[in-house]
Formats: structure tokens, C-alpha cells, sequence
């Protein structure tokens, strides 16, 4: 491949350019045809929401809340300025209806761009969809750095909200509408005196009881996404594994090396014995 189309390096992998050349501009960007096996589908799922934290959203805490469709279309904004409608974006969705209406935003600044990319719009729309988004924003980030870079950029994600005057959204509140301080509340502050709470201790227990179970619930959905992942990425080795094995005879140094890597283990590992594989099954 040319410089423009990137590169092939001394393993075989392709590395996609910084930035696209000017005789590309245009023309349809085939990027569906990435394998799996490229290095941006190998980018783990805390160093995918820090890139977006810190260019797009910083309320964004997993790859879950990406199914509102709001962040792809600001990627989309910053990687072709200006083709991205951003003032109908429902930033704030939360019924699927708003997250359809997004994802209708987003396929039609694909079409605009001529990105041959399938966008599986009701799989991703799905809250707890924790696989499909995860594929789709490594897409998303192999597209990027592809056109844009994997450096700096001059995008200011606020700015262009602003520009396109889309209203900041307004901070979550717990416990439906905030109230004003009653006049006891705010005299007990002047004075720097304490006031007093008369604050039933059940309402409080039930109040702390719902708070620890939404955390748990929480942590129940970190841990389902946690093993969708490493279920995935252990069946690729897996297949890897088995497609090594099966030209093992051809003495392909490549391939014994690879096995190796595959076979690798750290120094206080204890491989399970086959009578625990088969009790846990």
C-alpha cells in the first residue's frame, strides 16, 4: 500500500496513516473491511472511556452509556466538521425513542461522508449493551486516528455544543426537584450553628438501603461486562490457538512463536487441573 493507504509492517499488521491524503478526499472511506486483528480492537475498555472523557464527554463512565448514540455523532463532528447536525442531537436521551433519533442523526452523516460502515441501530440502542458498543466505538476510534490522528487535536467538544447551541446538560438530581432552603435551614447556617434534622431513623435506613442497592446493581452490570469481555477476546486466542495447531506440522517458525506467546504464563500461576475444568462446567 501506498503512504496514503497506509502501511504494512514487518509482521504483516496494517497501520492505518495519521491523516488521509488530499486525492482521497471524497471518496468512500472502506473502512468495514478493518479485521478484527487490527491493534484498535485490542484497546482496552478504561482507555477507551479516558480518550472519551477527555475529548468528548466527561460524564461518559461506561461503555454502556454509549447506546444513547450522542458520542458517536460528536466523533463524527470532530473527524468531519460541520457534516454533523449537533443541534438535533438528544444529548440528555434516555427513552429509546430519543436514542433511535440519534442514531438516525448518525446515519445520516455516514451516508453524508460515504462511510460503508452497518450501523446496527438496535443493538446498540440497548442499555446494557456492553459488546456491540465496545466493537463499535474501536471502529469508531480506528476511524479517528485513521483520518484525524492519534495526536493533539484543536477540537473543543464544549465549543462546538455552543456553536451549534446545544444546551449544557443540567446536573442530575437525587430525589426529584431541588427544593430552596426553608428559613430555619438558612438562619441555622448564618449563625454557624448546626439545625436540627427531624428526620425519621426508618426513612433514613430506606434511604441508605435503595442507595447500596444501585450500587450493587451497579457493580453486578461492571462485573456481566467485565466477563463479556473476557469471554470474547478468550475466544479469539481460541481461534487463533486452533488455526495454529492446525499448520503446526509445517514447522512455520511464525507459528511456534505465536504459540508460545499463547502458552506464556506468569510465574505464580497455577493452570487448573482438568477434574476443576470439568466440575466448574
Amino acid at each position: 500500500r501506498g503512504p496514503a493507504h497506509g502501511r504494512t509492517d514487518t509482521c504483516g499488521v496494517w497501520r492505518p496513516p495519521s491523516k488521509r491524503s488530499d486525492e482521497d478526499a471524497g471518496q468512500p472511506v472502506a473502512m468495514a473491511t478493518v479485521g478484527m486483528m487490527n491493534e484498535a480492537y485490542f484497546t482496552g475498555r478504561k482507555e477507551i472511556i479516558s480518550w472519551i472523557q477527555g475529548k468528548y464527554q466527561p460524564s461518559i463512565q461506561r461503555i454502556e452509556d454509549l447506546h444513547t448514540g450522542a458520542v458517536y455523532c460528536q466523533i463524527i463532528d470532530s473527524i468531519y466538521p460541520g457534516t454533523v447536525q449537533l443541534s438535533k442531537v438528544k444529548f440528555g436521551a434516555k427513552q429509546e425513542h430519543e436514542c433511535l433519533h440519534n442514531f438516525k442523526v448518525l446515519q445520516t452523516a455516514f451516508a453524508k461522508n460515504k462511510l460503508d460502515r452497518h450501523i446496527e441501530v438496535e443493538k446498540l440502542s440497548k442499555p446494557n449493551s456492553f459488546q456491540m458498543n465496545l466493537e463499535f466505538i474501536q471502529w469508531m476510534k480506528i476511524l479517528h486516528d485513521h483520518q484525524v490522528g492519534t495526536g493533539a487535536t484543536d477540537y473543543d467538544a464544549q465549543e462546538r455544543l455552543q456553536q451549534a447551541g446545544v444546551k449544557p446538560a443540567e446536573p442530575k438530581k437525587l430525589g426529584g426537584a431541588a427544593r430552596r432552603p426553608s428559613a430555619t435551614v438558612a438562619a441555622a447556617k448564618k449563625e454557624n450553628v448546626q439545625p436540627s434534622r427531624a428526620v425519621p431513623s426508618s426513612k433514613a435506613d430506606s434511604s441508605k438501603e435503595k442507595e447500596l442497592q444501585l450500587e450493587v446493581t451497579d457493580l453486578k452490570l461492571t462485573v456481566d461486562g467485565l466477563e463479556k469481555e473476557r469471554d470474547f477476546y478468550f475466544g479469539k486466542l481460541r481461534d487463533i490457538e486452533i488455526l495454529c495447531q492446525t499448520h503446526e506440522d509445517q514447522s512455520q517458525p511464525f507459528l511456534q512463536q505465536v504459540l508460545a506467546i499463547l502458552y506464556q504464563t506468569e510465574d505464580d500461576f497455577v493452570a487448573p487441573s482438568e477434574a476443576e475444568v470439568a466440575a466448574e462446567a
